[in-house]
């Protein structure tokens, strides 16, 4: 392990000797090694900057005692002292006078009587004299408080050696706490596309993440395999054989799944009474306005009118409407009594001694977008003048020099600012019944009916319910253990998990354990009656729920009074198993945002329930995948399922990348597939993880796949190119000689070694925040750098064998970190590109 003060940096590469050359064949040139001269005298861990930074502050308190005669051995000081060293901006560095700095004022409470400029000065004079025999920096310079420090590059070349034989890539000891992330959790029945791809690659990704930093992780999978959407996509397809007699298992195999999810998308269409009616508004009539007068009462509020309508032929009542944007003689919506609005019946109601009966329903309460005003009438040229001048003749305001006060409250300077009237927030618009449109409307006409696009339905209200109640037929059949309801549910659930299992194979994303809803239900229903009976949780209204007000949390219900359990039923149970079964100590759960109550609620009664891990059970909420023209509607038929996904990025890279090697001897159809694959999943997963996980996201195939900018295949690209180099030494059949770090001397190659050099730091962070956007960053910006020194730099050109040795040595080390970043990504990566 590291040395106990930089364990929280990363593991420790243990040190090891130079490798000896290589013994390879005749046409192999003996690997490059490193000169007795050249070995290093401190050993490093794999967190090589936190190495130097705790050196190089080491060294300031020493200087310090000699300087000031100042001795800071408590350890508190010590640590005060060591944290204020920090790696230099990145303008400091590229003017080359700093790769770490240290302020001055962190010594300035042990050395009294004495400027943080001053401290600087005599330090830096002090510390630069021994930057000779230093061998983490080679010159120390001042800029005001700020002491410099330039790191030799005889430090930096060591991170060559921890790269290519140290093990600085490889992840750490499994000494961490036990973790199980939870991700994907996809319905059966319900078709794999774009949107699930973000959860997928964020759990691959954190999975692997969390292993690298010396997790012992538990990768688990949570199917939505029971619940009405099942019951509507087996309703429907029972619907479909009996139309088109047709037989399920005529349906290849490839495509059963995605059959089942148009199956179940047919459904929730068919159910939606929008399909046939352009009024789907249930229980909703139309009424015609007899009068509008102001409501009689002085305390009344002022929007408040009373409204005659003939609701029926030969019915007329009172309604007293808070809306606007009618007039006498309108068709409007109206929702009689005996009705629901909201779940709670319509009834008669004294508003302020008038009874009103009904309610005249706005645009917003039927789910419709207001018209828009008219624009406001323009003013006549004259008048607007007029206007101009009066404001012209204002006497200017008096604010004084110091500008006080103006008591007239005018807009000069001076003046007291006036305070911007807030808009006044206008009463909703009531839905009108456009009568041209609907030329038959009449009183008491269901809306539903008037706008009826499907003739053959005789009544569309009834049609609905008559379907809805056949779903609810098919879900109780299940839940009854029916033998055929069964057989049809257990047949088509395994077509669902078949292709969730291809796609994770095809995507390389890893799960250890799968869990199932179905399996928890019958346990969390008696978990959650057990808990009630302890007193943990309470019963309101028949139902068991969990009063989470004093954590501002609300009600969570756990137990309807039907007995029916729901998903925080469910969750409860789930995380028990974890605990107790799987023995986790955290928990994460990768979920959509719209999600972070129900968790915050969960997390809570696992915490009443006494379970420590509760404090550590986390919900990573992440954003939504939409396209540029918008969310992803499988109304408008603009949701991308997996299948047409692939299809398309497969064809997309075969033009762009590989379509000149299908001819190619040198390229076997295997290798073309492969390299196919694997840029479409690099492709894929880069651009799920290249945004900050709490945003949405935009799928762009065209820019996600580019050869250039923050993208996966450039970044897998400037791997293949290190192997190039490899691969052409090899065949040169060049005499290697020993590494000489000297002669990476420009700063395009101290800038690159620092940057690897900060790989554990990084991906530490980022575990912690669970957010692999700057793992994404951080190899695009190594990829970066590479490409420009590889543009400028000819290794097979080298001028001398040590030459030659360096330049392959840092390019191998650079392609090894790359490749650790995408790996870590979930991302493969390609010998030859």
């Amino acid at each position: 392990r590291a040395r106990p003060s930089l364990s929280k940096t990363g593991p420790a590469a243990t040190p090891r000797t130079p490798s000896p050359a290589r013994a390879g064949s005749e046409s192999s040139p003996p690997a490059p090694t490193m000169s007795d001269s050249k070995k290093f005298p401190v050993a490093l861990s794999v967190s090589p900057l936190e190495d130097a930074k705790a050196l190089i502050a080491a060294d300031v308190i020493k200087a310090a005692k000699e300087v000031f005669d100042v001795e800071i051995k408590d350890a508190k000081d010590i640590a005060s002292v060591s944290s204020k060293v920090a790696i230099a901006n990145p303008h400091s560095r590229k003017a080359g006078g700093a790769d770490v700095a240290m302020p001055a004022f962190a010594l300035a409470r042990f050395i009294k009587g004495k400027k943080p400029n001053v401290i600087a000065k005599e330090l830096g004079e002090k510390l630069n004299e021994g930057a000779k025999s230093s061998v983490i920096y080679e010159a120390v310079t001042v800029a005001g408080i700020y002491i410099n420090f330039k790191l030799s590059i005889e430090f930096l070349g060591q991170v060559i050696d921890l790269v290519n034989n140290g093990g600085m890539m490889k992840a750490a000891k499994k000494t961490k706490e036990k973790v199980m992330i939870e991700y994907s959790q996809p319905n059966t029945h319900k078709a794999f596309h774009v949107g699930h791809m973000r959860n997928a690659a964020l759990g691959d990704c954190l999975v692997r993440m969390y292993e690298f930093v010396g997790h012992e992780v538990v990768a688990a999978n949570y199917f939505g395999d029971e619940g009405a959407h099942i019951a509507k996509c087996l309703w429907k397809l029972k619907r479909f054989v009996k139309e088109k007699n047709f037989d399920i298992e005529t349906i290849a195999e490839k495509d059963r799944a995605e059959w089942l999810g148009g199956m179940y998308a047919s459904a929730v269409s068919e159910l939606n009474m929008g399909i046939l009616t352009s009024l789907p508004f249930p229980d909703v009539t139309a009424a015609k306005v007899l009068s509008i007068s102001d409501h009689p009462a002085e305390g009344a509020p002022k929007n408040w009118h009373v409204v005659e309508l003939q609701t029926k032929p030969d019915e007329k009542l009172t309604v007293v409407c808070g809306g606007r944007g009618y007039e006498v003689g309108d068709f409007v919506a109206y929702k009689p009594v005996g009705t629901k609005l909201k779940n709670t019946e319509v009834i008669p109601k004294d508003m302020k001694g008038v009874t009103s009966s009904g309610v005249m329903l706005a645009y917003t309460e039927l789910g419709q977008t207001e018209p828009a005003d008219p624009p406001p009438k323009v003013e006549k040229k004259e008048e607007a003048k007029k206007e101009e001048k009066v404001e012209e003749k204002q006497p200017p305001t008096k604010g004084g020099k110091k500008g006080k006060k103006n008591k007239g409250g005018g807009g000069g300077k001076g003046g007291k600012k006036q305070k911007k009237k807030k808009k006044e927030k206008l009463p909703a618009k009531i839905y009108i019944v456009d009568s041209k449109k609907y030329p038959s409307v009449t009183p008491g006409v269901q809306l539903s009916e008037l706008g009826k696009t499907d003739q053959k339905v005789e009544n569309v209200m009834a049609e609905i319910k008559k379907r809805n109640t056949e779903v609810g037929d098919m879900l109780r059949s299940m839940e009854e253990g029916d033998k055929d309801a069964v057989a049809l549910w257990e047949k088509t659930k395994k077509w669902s998990l078949d292709e969730f299992k291809r796609i994770y194979a095809w995507l390389n994303c890893r799960f250890d354990h799968d869990f199932f809803e179905s399996e928890v239900s019958e346990s969390s229903r008696k978990l959650v009656i057990d808990l009630h009976k302890k007193g943990v949780l309470q019963m309101s209204n028949g139902a068991i729920c969990a009063d989470l007000n004093k954590y501002k949390l609300g009600w969570l219900i756990l137990l309807k009074s039907n007995g029916a359990g729901l998903y925080a039923t469910k969750d409860l149970e789930l995380a028990r198993i974890k605990f107790e079964q799987f023995k986790v100590e955290k928990s994460l759960y990768i979920v959509d945002a719209s999600q972070a109550l129900h968790f915050q609620q969960v997390f809570k009664v696992l915490d009443l329930m006494g379970y420590e891990q509760a404090k550590k059970c986390t919900h990573l909420p992440y954003g939504m995948v939409i396209l540029p023209s918008g969310k992803m509607s499988s109304r408008k038929g603009s949701v991308i399922f997996f299948n047409s996904l692939k299809k398309m990025l497969n064809e997309h890279l075969m033009k762009e990348y590989l379509s000149k090697y299908v001819n190619d001897p040198d390229w076997s159809k295997e290798e073309i597939e492969e390299a196919q694959r694997q840029l479409a999943v690099g492709t894929i997963k880069y651009g799920m993880l290249n945004h900050d996980v709490a945003k949405d996201l935009v799928f762009e195939m065209d820019k996600w796949s580019a050869k250039t900018g923050t993208t996966g295949p450039y970044s897998m690209y400037a791997y293949s190119r290190t192997k190039a180099i490899k691969r052409k030494v090899e065949e040169s059949k060049k005499e290697l000689g020993k590494i000489d770090y000297s002669i990476l001397a420009s700063q395009l190659e101290r800038d690159i070694l620092m940057h690897i050099a900060g790989f554990w730091p990084l991906i530490l962070n980022c575990a912690e925040k669970n957010n692999p956007s700057g793992v994404c960053g951080y190899v695009f910006n190594l990829s970066k750098m590479f490409n420009s020194w590889y543009e400028g730099t000819h290794v097979l050109g080298s001028k001398t064998a040590d030459e030659f040795a360096t330049r392959l040595a840092f390019s191998q080390c650079i392609g090894a970190t790359v490749k650790a970043c995408l790996s870590l990504l979930g991302i493969t990566t390609l010998e030859r590109m």
